[in-house]
């Protein structure tokens, strides 16, 4: 995925893989704006806009990027969001990015904040806050047609950048037009430096109204376009699918309810767009499973090439550049141990996709990983130097803020005309919103929209274990099927069991039990015992119920009612993933244990699919989670009804 670059004497990028430059040496800032700001009529184009979004195939040294930046900070309407996606097959670095744009002291602030938060070149979509801004990039790493073929969302405004058609005709075939086509809202817009006769017979067959203008310096021309809504032309309906976006709306009143980790990465997204939700939690923010002293985050190990694998790896990504932002982050690494033929050999399999955290991790031997560690290991091990330990509390705090809390249970939310109705247990009305989110960890199995989603209650239990003079030296945290963290505060976090059983209720799932810290102390490998005493009085800890799903996978979308659900399936075209209308009741939980991994990154998605703005994910990893893969998965072995059936109270 080498661009192959080199730079020119006048300090110039070039790049050897495709035979041209960066960008004009006439002045590439000013033909960035000549191009691609003035000729999609920016800022007129999102002025009185609450939200606006620019696509653009090649991100090369980020300079559109910088320039749109710019003009946005110029002209941002109130409170306006900006979203820019932008494609590269070839990413350069942060520093080659950075070398680039010094040659405009006008965008260092910008490119420095670029520089700072700017992702791993790693396959996949890469989600970037500038907040302070309201500005979100959207940077997908990745072959042109494929990531825009599994981008979702509407296209105000497209810059057709990249290499001149002559060096990289990959970026401009047909396939590629027809996702364009596809995503662009009508009367978008789109732009290009390039004047070629194919590129403009293609975008005018695939639904645009093109016209060439003059270009920047030595270029007499460029091409302009506009979508021309609902065109008859079948050409532009070659995509294999629409965009299944409702309308762009500002909700007004978003409830969500829980304070986990869930609840507060929804209101974070939330408040990121300018928006004041109401927090429901009868027990406090916390809490539940989420308000361990630390957690523990550390990216799953897939063997596999799926949409879910894919998931877990992104959300690991943007999680831990998230927590980086923030207070509480210790990135004290993990050393994941192999201690077994199996583990060794699926870690292999791991690594060899590029997309993986795998992949970036470390593979030592056990000397090597005993000399990471800090203490004496007896198996070779997986070192992310990017996990670590989170202190919970602080997080939290952080992330809800001032965001209004009430403090009560919420037992039932109904519709309403207004919107929905959530409702205590003596069936007072506490609140009313426009849209309403689920995210109580346990207590979501116990709404009735719920009860057709399989959710299991499973106790975890995580044991505090006083520090020895040998667990000391210990540097990072050392995971198996359990963990023992480095020493914090005189302690080690030691845990953590997963309990499946029956014996639900609330004294069971909180109680601190002696037989779990005997589990937990059980659990250590034998290299490991000398660290740590055997359960006494000195031992604390911390039980909760956390949720899980059948598949391991979290929830992550909209909810329809039964009767939503068996009208579909019912329906011999009813097959795979289901779109409902509304999608305003949702749900994010079924986290198990990996709740600080995953949260962030689907609390994004759902605010975003909630809002109608493209999503921080491909297509196929945004619907892994969506709760109706459980009555799909029995639509396609014929057994819709008893699924339904067992599952109406």
């Amino acid at each position: 995925m080498s661009a192959d670059l080199v730079w020119k004497e006048d300090n110039a990028p070039f790049s050897n893989r495709f035979g041209d430059i960066y960008f004009s040496t006439e002045g590439g800032l000013a033909e960035s704006r000549h191009v691609f700001l003035e000729g999609n009529g920016l800022p007129a184009a999102w002025a009185g806009q609450s939200d606006f979004t620019i696509a653009e195939t090649g991100f090369g040294t980020g300079l559109n990027f910088c320039a749109a930046v710019q003009l946005w900070l110029e002209t941002r309407p109130r409170d306006g969001l900006l979203h820019y996606v932008s494609v590269e097959g070839y990413p350069l670095n942060a520093d080659e990015c950075f070398r680039a744009l010094a040659q405009w002291p006008e965008l260092e602030f910008i490119a420095a904040a670029l520089r700072h938060r700017y992702p791993k070149p790693v396959p996949g979509m890469h989600r970037i806050h500038f907040e302070e801004w309201g500005v979100v990039l959207t940077l997908a790493i990745g072959e042109v047609g494929a990531m825009l073929s599994g981008l979702h969302g509407r296209i105000d405004a497209w810059f057709l950048d990249g290499f001149a058609p002559s060096k990289n005709p990959e970026m401009w075939r047909d396939e590629v037009l027809t996702e364009v086509s596809r995503l662009t809202v009508p009367e978008g817009s789109l732009a290009t430096f390039t004047a070629v006769g194919d590129v403009k017979r293609g975008l005018a067959q695939r639904g645009f109204k093109v016209r060439k203008t003059p270009g920047f310096g030595s270029k007499w021309k460029m091409i302009v376009a506009q979508k021309v809504p609902d065109l008859p032309d079948s050409r532009a309906r070659l995509s294999r699918r629409a965009v299944p976006v409702r309308e762009r709306s500002r909700l007004d009143r978003v409830a969500v309810v829980g304070g986990g980790i869930a609840g507060a990465s929804l209101v974070r997204a939330l408040r990121r767009r300018g928006m004041d939700p109401v927090l429901y939690d009868g027990a406090g923010p916390g809490a539940g499973a989420s308000g361990n002293a630390y957690a523990l985050v550390t990216p799953r190990m897939d063997a596999g090439d799926s949409a879910v694998a894919r998931f877990f790896a992104a959300a690991y990504r943007y999680a831990i550049a998230q927590y980086g932002e923030g207070p509480g982050w210790d990135p004290c690494g993990v050393l994941v141990m192999l201690e077994d033929e199996e583990t060794l050999a699926r870690a292999g399999k791991a690594r060899d996709f590029a997309w993986q955290p795998a992949a970036s991790g470390s593979l030592l031997d056990r000397a090597q990983a005993s000399q990471r560690a800090g203490v004496e290991l007896d198996c070779p091990s997986l070192f992310y130097e990017t996990a670590g330990l989170l202190q919970t509390e602080r997080l939290l705090s952080d992330w809800i803020g001032s965001t209004r809390v009430i403090g009560t249970n919420i037992d039932r939310v109904s519709r309403s005309a207004r919107g929905y109705l959530l409702m205590d247990s003596n069936g007072n009305v506490a609140g009313e919103a426009d849209a309403v989110i689920l995210a109580a960890g346990d207590g979501n199995r116990h709404f009735a929209d719920t009860h057709w989603i399989p959710l299991t209650p499973v106790r975890g239990q995580v044991s505090e274990v006083p520090a020895s003079d040998a667990s000391h030296t210990l540097k990072c945290a050392l995971s198996w099927s359990g963990y023992l963290s480095p020493v914090r505060d005189g302690r080690h976090m030691l845990g953590a069991t997963n309990d499946r059983t029956n014996k639900i209720g609330e004294d069971w799932g909180w109680a601190v039990l002696d037989e779990d810290h005997r589990h937990n102390h059980g659990s250590l490998p034998g290299c490991l015992t000398h660290l740590v005493d055997k359960p006494d009085a000195s031992w604390s800890g911390r039980a909760r119920l956390r949720s899980a799903t059948p598949d391991r996978v979290p929830l992550f979308g909209a909810i329809p009612s039964v009767a939503g659900l068996a009208d579909a399936f019912r329906n011999p075209a009813g097959r795979g993933y289901v779109t409902f209308p509304g999608g305003d009741l949702l749900i994010l939980g079924g986290l198990g244990s990996r709740g600080f991994v995953t949260a962030p990154l689907a609390a994004e998605l759902l605010v975003a699919r909630l809002l109608g703005e493209v999503w921080p994910v491909e297509e196929s990893l945004g619907i892994a989670g969506d709760p109706t893969r459980f009555a799909s998965r029995a639509h396609r072995h014929a057994r819709i009804e008893e699924f339904l059936g067992r599952r109406v109270r």
